[in-house]
């Protein structure tokens, strides 16, 4: 009886998973069908549009003929702005995280925040600044959107540097300063070029989720 009870019962497992395979088989499927209708239709009705003067003339009124040239260049403006602030302030905020205050009090509130900050929904760090900037001057400017932008980066680069620098070895550290290197030397000549593929990265995954905030101004 106990083994024609485990038959029914691995019969009965093997049936469910079976089920559960095509479903998710199925969904799958249908998924990707969808995806690929959506990219046709995008590509298939936008194809046409994409010339010359879309990226040499201005973005008409309605109803008329344009580009986008004022839309990318304003992007690529605002988006580079915010990385020559956002990540200088980012680097060193994360050296001195890392190397400096690693085990202070103040290390840890700063960690706290700037991991709230790299959670923060984009839309609450543009009211921020629009408080701040655009409602005191009474009007917008790509210098305020650069710098809700370079809040996006900052806590980016602070966390990705942190952690670069506290993954290179301290053999690395003990063996410069045993030669009589001051820190600032062993941080800006070893510490950094160990780190130094790590922190681009965090740079470049920044500048990613920025491009990605200043996609709905094309």
């Amino acid at each position: 009886m106990a083994a024609i009870h485990a038959d029914r019962l691995y019969l009965r497992r093997r049936i469910i998973n079976v089920v559960a395979l095509a479903l998710s088989c199925v969904a799958a499927i249908v998924g990707l069908v969808f995806l690929a209708w959506i990219l046709w239709t995008l590509v298939s009705k936008g194809i046409t549009g994409i010339n010359w003067e879309l990226f040499t003339r201005d973005t008409p009124p309605p109803m008329a003929e344009g580009g986008l040239r004022n839309a990318l260049f304003g992007s690529a403006m605002m988006c580079g702005l915010a990385i020559l602030i956002g990540a200088p302030l980012g680097v060193a905020a994360g050296t001195w995280l890392a190397e400096y205050g690693a085990t202070s009090r103040v290390a840890t509130v700063v960690r706290f925040v700037n991991d709230i900050l790299l959670s923060a929904p984009s839309i609450v760090l543009g009211l921020f600044v629009y408080t701040l900037v655009v409602a005191q001057v009474g009007h917008f400017s790509g210098w305020a959107g650069a710098l809700a932008l370079a809040l996006i980066v900052l806590p980016v680069v602070v966390r990705t540097t942190d952690e670069m620098l506290q993954l290179v070895p301290g053999t690395m550290r003990e063996a410069a300063l045993s030669l009589g290197i001051p820190q600032w030397k062993v941080t800006m000549q070893v510490l950094y070029r160990s780190a130094l593929p790590g922190i681009v990265t965090g740079i470049l995954l920044a500048l990613a989720r920025i491009s990605g905030e200043t996609a709905p101004l094309l």
